[in-house]
Formats: structure tokens, C-alpha cells, sequence
């Protein structure tokens, strides 16, 4: 007869529970001490493996080979060879605007220097113009040419002579201003030579066919 805490072991004594339950199947140790070689040697393979990948993976690695260390050789020289031309490029750039610069400050002192030039010669022109002008008007205000003038309005007093010898009849003559020619001073039929007369303020002075009058 049994009972839930003891074991019939076909003897008449009976055992605890616990010892029945020792001799019912294997131990926790038992089955430990049984998959722990098989665990040992599935790690070690695996380890080994492992191992075996890394190796692959670095005998691998393109960067270690000899095309590689080439392919990179060659294009340090080419990028080498790009940064010169690259170089080359930019000094020839900077020359040609350095170049432009110094033409066109060569250009721009060039036209400085001809507009000085051509105000210098416009003074120098405008200055001639100038005197030639003062020489007109002294030769017009010391000149009597055909007419009748009113000596210190229309000409200066003085002594006049011809600028050229008479050829044909000449008459001239010395009237009283404002007397319309009826007051005469002095007057004088010329038919050569050259006729020389004395004009003074207050006196009106007719040239008819003498030429022109020059002051002496």
C-alpha cells in the first residue's frame, strides 16, 4: 500500500519520496555533465569559424592589393597634376587683368595727357584769336578806308598815309565835325603817290577812292 510521500519498491520497506525521485530519472548535474562537452565543442567550431571569416574578410580588404595602392598613386598624380593646371590657370588669369589694368591706366594717362595737350592748345589758339583780334581792332581804329569818319568816334587822331601809291584820281578832305562837309579844313585832289595827312579830334575826314589810310 502506498501513500503520496512514499514509494513501493516491491520489498516491504518502504523509502521517503525523495529517494524515489533520485532514482526515478537522471540528476540536473547528470544531464549537465552530458551536453556540456557538446556545447564546449559546438562553440569551439563556431569560434573557429568565426575566426576563419575574419581572416577571409581582411585577406579581402581591395585596399591592401597592389591595383589599389596603384589605382590611388595614380590619382594623387592626377589631382596633383589638376591643382598645377588649376594654378597654372588662375596666374595666367590674374597676368592677362594685371596686363588690362596696367593698359588701360596707360590708356587713361594717354588721353589725360592729350586732353592737357589739346587745353594747352586751345589756351594757346584762344590766345592768338585773342591778340589777333586786338591787332584787328587797332588796325580797324587806326585804318580809314573809303568813307566819311568822325576823328575820336569813328578813328583815332594822328598822321595818315596810304597804304598803297594812288593811280587814279584821289580826293580827300578835313571838314569841321557836325558841319556836314560845308566847313572845310583841308581837302586835296591826289592823282599819285603816296597822300599823308593830320586828323585831329573835332574834325570829320572823308577818303573818296585813296585806298586805305594807315596811322604812321
Amino acid at each position: 500500500m502506498t501513500g503520496p510521500d512514499k514509494v513501493d519498491t516491491g520489498n516491504d520497506a518502504l523509502l521517503p519520496a525523495p529517494h524515489q525521485s533520485v532514482l526515478a530519472g537522471p540528476t540536473k548535474a547528470t544531464r549537465l555533465g552530458g551536453w556540456l562537452p557538446w556545447a564546449l565543442g559546438g562553440g569551439g567550431a563556431l569560434l573557429g569559424m568565426a575566426v576563419g571569416a575574419v581572416i577571409a574578410v581582411a585577406a579581402l580588404d581591395p585596399t591592401t592589393s597592389d591595383e589599389y595602392r596603384d589605382l590611388e598613386g595614380r590619382m594623387a598624380a592626377e589631382q596633383s597634376q589638376a591643382s598645377e593646371a588649376q594654378r597654372a590657370t588662375e596666374d595666367e588669369a590674374r597676368s592677362a587683368v594685371e596686363s588690362a589694368e596696367a593698359s588701360a591706366s596707360a590708356a587713361a594717362a594717354s588721353a589725360s595727357q592729350y586732353a592737357d595737350e589739346l587745353a594747352q592748345r586751345d589756351a594757346e589758339v584762344s590766345a592768338r584769336e585773342q591778340a589777333v583780334a586786338v591787332v584787328e581792332q587797332r588796325i580797324a581804329a587806326t585804318s580809314i578806308g573809303q568813307g566819311t569818319w568822325t576823328v575820336g568816334r569813328d578813328i583815332e587822331p594822328g598822321t595818315y598815309r596810304t597804304a598803297q601809291a594812288v593811280t587814279g584820281d584821289c580826293y580827300w578832305g578835313i571838314y569841321r565835325t557836325g558841319s556836314n562837309g560845308d566847313d572845310i579844313i583841308e581837302n586835296d585832289i591826289v592823282t599819285g603817290g603816296f597822300p599823308t595827312v593830320t586828323l585831329s579830334v573835332g574834325q570829320d575826314f572823308e577818303n573818296n577812292r585813296c585806298g586805305t589810310f594807315i596811322k604812321e
